[in-house]
Protein backbone atom coordinates (compact mmCIF):
# COMPACT_ATOMS: atom_id res chain seq x y z
CA UNK A 1 0.00 0.00 0.00
CA UNK A 2 2.73 2.57 0.76
CA UNK A 3 6.01 3.38 -1.02
CA UNK A 4 9.00 3.05 0.15
CA UNK A 5 9.20 7.34 1.19
CA UNK A 6 11.45 9.95 3.31
CA UNK A 7 10.12 13.60 4.15
CA UNK A 8 13.39 15.42 4.42
CA UNK A 9 12.81 19.10 5.51
CA UNK A 10 16.48 21.18 5.48
CA UNK A 11 16.33 24.88 6.82
CA UNK A 12 12.98 25.32 6.15
CA UNK A 13 11.58 28.79 6.60
CA UNK A 14 7.90 30.15 5.96
CA UNK A 15 5.29 31.82 7.41
CA UNK A 16 2.38 34.11 6.49
CA UNK A 17 3.16 37.99 4.79
CA UNK A 18 5.90 39.70 6.21
CA UNK A 19 5.71 37.45 9.70
CA UNK A 20 8.27 34.90 10.11
CA UNK A 21 7.15 31.51 12.14
CA UNK A 22 9.59 28.79 10.87
CA UNK A 23 13.25 29.81 11.38
CA UNK A 24 15.20 26.96 9.91
CA UNK A 25 13.83 23.62 11.05
CA UNK A 26 15.48 20.63 9.81
CA UNK A 27 13.80 17.20 10.20
CA UNK A 28 13.26 13.23 8.86
CA UNK A 29 10.41 11.39 8.84
CA UNK A 30 11.34 8.02 7.76
CA UNK A 31 8.56 5.74 5.90
CA UNK A 32 6.19 3.74 8.34
CA UNK A 33 7.39 6.36 11.34
CA UNK A 34 5.02 7.99 13.70
CA UNK A 35 6.13 11.60 14.96
CA UNK A 36 4.87 13.49 17.54
CA UNK A 37 5.17 17.44 17.03
CA UNK A 38 5.24 18.84 20.14
CA UNK A 39 6.14 22.23 21.61
CA UNK A 40 4.80 25.93 23.47
CA UNK A 41 1.82 27.76 21.85
CA UNK A 42 3.32 29.74 18.81
CA UNK A 43 6.01 27.30 18.25
CA UNK A 44 5.23 27.00 14.72
CA UNK A 45 3.81 23.72 15.18
CA UNK A 46 0.75 24.11 13.08
CA UNK A 47 2.41 26.14 10.27
CA UNK A 48 5.31 23.55 10.28
CA UNK A 49 1.96 21.09 8.98
CA UNK A 50 0.49 23.56 7.03
CA UNK A 51 3.97 24.49 5.00
CA UNK A 52 4.65 20.93 3.91
CA UNK A 53 0.76 21.09 2.60
CA UNK A 54 1.12 23.90 0.50
CA UNK A 55 -0.53 26.49 2.86
CA UNK A 56 1.56 29.40 4.14
CA UNK A 57 4.38 31.33 2.77
CA UNK A 58 7.46 29.33 1.89
CA UNK A 59 10.84 31.78 2.75
CA UNK A 60 13.45 29.32 1.95
CA UNK A 61 14.97 25.69 2.57
CA UNK A 62 13.79 22.37 1.08
CA UNK A 63 11.34 19.58 1.37
CA UNK A 64 12.00 16.56 0.08
CA UNK A 65 9.61 13.95 -0.97
CA UNK A 66 9.08 11.59 -3.53
CA UNK A 67 12.09 12.74 -5.59
CA UNK A 68 11.36 16.15 -5.69
CA UNK A 69 11.21 19.29 -3.60
CA UNK A 70 7.57 19.86 -2.60
CA UNK A 71 8.28 23.47 -0.77
CA UNK A 72 5.88 26.20 -1.86
CA UNK A 73 3.95 23.64 -4.13
CA UNK A 74 -0.17 24.11 -4.07
CA UNK A 75 -2.12 22.08 -1.81
CA UNK A 76 -3.70 20.52 -4.00
CA UNK A 77 -0.03 18.96 -6.18
CA UNK A 78 1.05 18.24 -2.56
CA UNK A 79 -1.86 16.10 -2.22
CA UNK A 80 -1.14 14.27 -5.41
CA UNK A 81 2.12 13.37 -4.31
CA UNK A 82 0.49 11.09 -1.33
CA UNK A 83 0.78 13.89 1.47
CA UNK A 84 -3.15 14.17 3.39
CA UNK A 85 -3.90 16.85 6.29
CA UNK A 86 -6.63 16.65 8.59
CA UNK A 87 -6.49 20.52 10.17
CA UNK A 88 -7.24 21.03 14.14
CA UNK A 89 -11.06 21.36 14.39
CA UNK A 90 -14.11 20.26 12.48
CA UNK A 91 -13.47 19.84 9.36
CA UNK A 92 -16.16 17.56 7.67
CA UNK A 93 -19.22 18.37 5.67
CA UNK A 94 -21.72 18.95 8.63
CA UNK A 95 -25.04 18.75 6.16
CA UNK A 96 -24.12 15.59 4.21
CA UNK A 97 -24.15 12.30 5.26
CA UNK A 98 -20.79 10.16 6.28
CA UNK A 99 -20.99 8.41 2.83
CA UNK A 100 -21.52 11.90 1.04
CA UNK A 101 -18.30 13.45 2.67
CA UNK A 102 -16.42 9.95 2.16
CA UNK A 103 -17.43 10.59 -1.87
CA UNK A 104 -16.42 14.00 -1.73
CA UNK A 105 -13.29 13.22 -0.13
CA UNK A 106 -12.70 10.93 -3.43
CA UNK A 107 -13.04 13.66 -5.56
CA UNK A 108 -9.48 13.71 -7.27
CA UNK A 109 -9.39 10.31 -7.52
CA UNK A 110 -10.89 9.33 -11.03
CA UNK A 111 -9.99 5.28 -11.48
CA UNK A 112 -12.23 3.05 -11.20
CA UNK A 113 -10.65 1.73 -7.68
CA UNK A 114 -12.67 4.25 -5.51
CA UNK A 115 -15.50 2.14 -4.72
CA UNK A 116 -12.94 -0.54 -3.36
CA UNK A 117 -10.85 2.13 -1.55
CA UNK A 118 -13.95 3.16 0.16
CA UNK A 119 -15.20 -0.12 1.43
CA UNK A 120 -11.35 -0.39 2.88
CA UNK A 121 -11.92 2.30 4.81
CA UNK A 122 -15.40 0.94 6.00
CA UNK A 123 -13.48 -1.72 6.98
CA UNK A 124 -10.73 0.43 8.69
CA UNK A 125 -13.79 2.15 10.74
CA UNK A 126 -16.34 -0.18 11.33
CA UNK A 127 -18.10 2.40 13.49
CA UNK A 128 -18.44 4.89 10.07
CA UNK A 129 -20.09 2.13 8.30
CA UNK A 130 -22.71 1.79 10.91
CA UNK A 131 -23.16 5.46 10.67
CA UNK A 132 -23.10 5.86 7.03
CA UNK A 133 -26.26 7.36 6.34
CA UNK A 134 -25.93 9.94 9.40
CA UNK A 135 -25.57 13.54 8.85
CA UNK A 136 -21.67 14.32 10.35
CA UNK A 137 -22.58 17.03 12.41
CA UNK A 138 -25.31 14.73 13.91
CA UNK A 139 -22.16 12.78 15.55
CA UNK A 140 -20.59 13.12 18.64
CA UNK A 141 -16.98 14.70 18.65
CA UNK A 142 -15.38 11.30 18.43
CA UNK A 143 -16.76 10.19 15.48
CA UNK A 144 -16.26 13.03 13.63
CA UNK A 145 -12.53 13.42 14.13
CA UNK A 146 -12.57 9.93 12.81
CA UNK A 147 -14.30 10.61 10.06
CA UNK A 148 -11.92 13.17 9.25
CA UNK A 149 -9.35 10.89 9.57
CA UNK A 150 -10.97 8.92 6.91
CA UNK A 151 -11.62 11.03 4.70
CA UNK A 152 -7.87 11.53 4.63
CA UNK A 153 -7.12 8.18 4.21
CA UNK A 154 -9.35 7.63 1.54
CA UNK A 155 -7.05 9.81 -0.45
CA UNK A 156 -4.05 7.33 -1.03
CA UNK A 157 -2.07 9.33 1.35
CA UNK A 158 2.17 7.89 2.23
CA UNK A 159 2.30 10.15 5.17
CA UNK A 160 -1.05 11.81 7.13
CA UNK A 161 -0.49 15.00 8.59
CA UNK A 162 -2.86 15.48 11.80
CA UNK A 163 -3.11 18.49 13.49
CA UNK A 164 -4.41 18.78 17.65
CA UNK A 165 -6.80 15.70 16.43
CA UNK A 166 -7.95 15.27 21.06
CA UNK A 167 -9.10 19.54 21.05
CA UNK A 168 -12.48 19.12 21.91
CA UNK A 169 -12.59 15.40 22.74
CA UNK A 170 -13.80 13.28 25.68
CA UNK A 171 -10.90 11.03 27.23
CA UNK A 172 -13.00 7.79 25.87
CA UNK A 173 -12.82 9.12 22.05
CA UNK A 174 -9.09 10.30 22.36
CA UNK A 175 -8.42 6.98 23.19
CA UNK A 176 -10.49 5.85 19.98
CA UNK A 177 -8.86 8.42 18.25
CA UNK A 178 -5.37 7.54 18.53
CA UNK A 179 -5.88 4.21 18.76
CA UNK A 180 -6.95 4.42 15.11
CA UNK A 181 -4.16 6.37 14.37
CA UNK A 182 -1.61 3.46 15.91
CA UNK A 183 -3.53 0.98 13.70
CA UNK A 184 -2.90 2.91 10.41
CA UNK A 185 0.68 3.57 11.21
CA UNK A 186 0.91 -0.46 11.90
CA UNK A 187 -0.20 -0.38 7.87
CA UNK A 188 3.14 1.29 6.66
CA UNK A 189 1.38 4.96 6.89
CA UNK A 190 3.96 7.75 8.36
CA UNK A 191 2.24 10.28 10.31
CA UNK A 192 3.22 13.62 11.74
CA UNK A 193 1.04 14.24 14.86
CA UNK A 194 0.60 17.83 16.61
CA UNK A 195 -0.79 17.09 19.81
CA UNK A 196 -1.40 18.65 22.99
CA UNK A 197 -1.52 16.16 25.14
CA UNK A 198 1.66 15.58 25.63
CA UNK A 199 1.66 12.52 27.23
CA UNK A 200 -0.79 10.54 25.60
CA UNK A 201 1.10 11.35 22.39
CA UNK A 202 4.59 10.44 24.32
CA UNK A 203 2.72 7.38 24.40
CA UNK A 204 1.89 6.38 21.06
CA UNK A 205 4.66 8.07 18.96
CA UNK A 206 8.31 6.52 18.21
CA UNK A 207 9.94 9.97 18.50
CA UNK A 208 9.12 13.19 19.69
CA UNK A 209 10.12 16.71 18.08
CA UNK A 210 9.94 19.71 20.05
CA UNK A 211 9.71 23.21 18.57
CA UNK A 212 10.54 26.32 20.36
CA UNK A 213 10.54 29.59 18.23
CA UNK A 214 10.37 27.66 14.98
CA UNK A 215 13.16 25.92 15.32
CA UNK A 216 13.72 22.11 16.33
CA UNK A 217 15.17 22.16 19.81
CA UNK A 218 14.77 18.62 20.47
CA UNK A 219 14.44 15.14 18.35
CA UNK A 220 14.36 11.48 20.40
CA UNK A 221 12.78 8.86 21.43
CA UNK A 222 9.68 9.38 24.43
CA UNK A 223 11.53 7.33 26.06
CA UNK A 224 14.39 9.44 26.73
CA UNK A 225 12.77 12.39 28.16
CA UNK A 226 11.06 12.92 31.17
CA UNK A 227 7.63 15.23 31.48
CA UNK A 228 9.82 17.28 33.63
CA UNK A 229 12.29 17.52 31.17
CA UNK A 230 9.43 18.48 28.40
CA UNK A 231 8.43 21.52 30.95
CA UNK A 232 11.95 22.49 30.58
CA UNK A 233 12.19 22.99 27.10
CA UNK A 234 8.59 24.23 26.28
CA UNK A 235 9.20 27.18 29.51
CA UNK A 236 12.85 27.79 28.96
CA UNK A 237 14.42 25.40 25.45
CA UNK A 238 16.75 23.96 27.42
CA UNK A 239 16.66 21.46 30.18
CA UNK A 240 17.94 21.78 33.81
CA UNK A 241 21.48 21.28 35.04
CA UNK A 242 21.59 18.57 37.37
CA UNK A 243 22.86 21.48 40.04
CA UNK A 244 19.64 23.21 38.93
CA UNK A 245 17.35 20.12 39.22
CA UNK A 246 18.93 20.03 42.79
CA UNK A 247 18.42 23.29 44.20
CA UNK A 248 14.98 23.33 43.28
CA UNK A 249 14.37 20.36 44.81
CA UNK A 250 15.22 22.35 47.92
CA UNK A 251 13.11 24.67 47.14
CA UNK A 252 10.56 22.77 46.91
CA UNK A 253 11.22 21.27 50.31
CA UNK A 254 11.12 24.39 52.36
Amino acid sequence: MVADNTLSIRDLRAGYASLDILNGVTLDIPQGQFVALMGPNGAGKSTLLKTIFGMTQHKGGNIGWNGGDIAGKTSRHVLGQGISYVPQGRCNFPLMTVQENLEMAAYTIRDAGVKSDRDYVYDLFPALKTRRSTLAGNMSGGEQQLLEVAMAVLQRPKLLLVDEPSVGLSPAAIGVVFKELIRLQKEGLSILLVEQNTRKAMEVADRAVILRLGEVIWDGRPADISHDELGDLFLTGRMRTEHETSRHKETLSV
